[in-house]
């Protein structure tokens, strides 16, 4: 895919990440990126790769933690500034179930740290308003949809 100034769109996936605590309450992963921000965990599709692989793939890689891609949640998509032109990116986002709870945030990824926090708290926390939205998106469907469903 190109925009119209001829330059490639940069294609990333990456997930909304939850497990239920103890009590059963739910509980989401953020990271706090090189940028300073929590937000959610990303990156970008290497040649040939699925927006689910990369979305698993770059879960497991900053936050070292394994999941199940679920549904797409949304695409979202902004400009980015490489070697100082403008270009596009557009990142789609999955719900994914945790199947561990211990993180390792990756410093070698840019990540400070890997964090499970209350929805209400990760909402708070999360530093980009498109990645708040795609959390709130994240919030109806996991209350629409049976645990069991992946």
């Amino acid at each position: 895919m190109q925009h119209e100034t001829g330059q490639p769109i940069r294609r990333a996936a990456g997930g909304v990440v939850y497990r239920y605590d103890a009590a059963g309450q739910p509980l989401i992963l953020l990271i706090h990126d090189k940028y300073g921000c929590w937000t959610l965990p990303k990156g970008h599709l290497h040649a040939g790769e699925s927006e689910q692989a990369a979305a698993l793939r770059e879960v497991l890689e900053e936050t070292g933690i394994p999941a199940r891609v679920g549904p797409l949640i949304a695409r979202i998509a902004y400009l980015v500034s490489k070697k100082g032109l403008p270009r596009d990116k557009q990142v789609a986002f999955f719900l994914m179930h945790a199947t561990e709870q211990t993180t390792s945030a990756q410093a070698e990824e840019g990540i400070s740290a890997a964090e499970w926090f209350a929805p209400s708290s990760a909402l708070a926390l999360i530093g980009y308003p498109q990645v708040r939205q795609v959390l709130e998106q994240a919030f109806q469907l996991l209350a629409d949809l049976p645990t069991s469903l992946f």
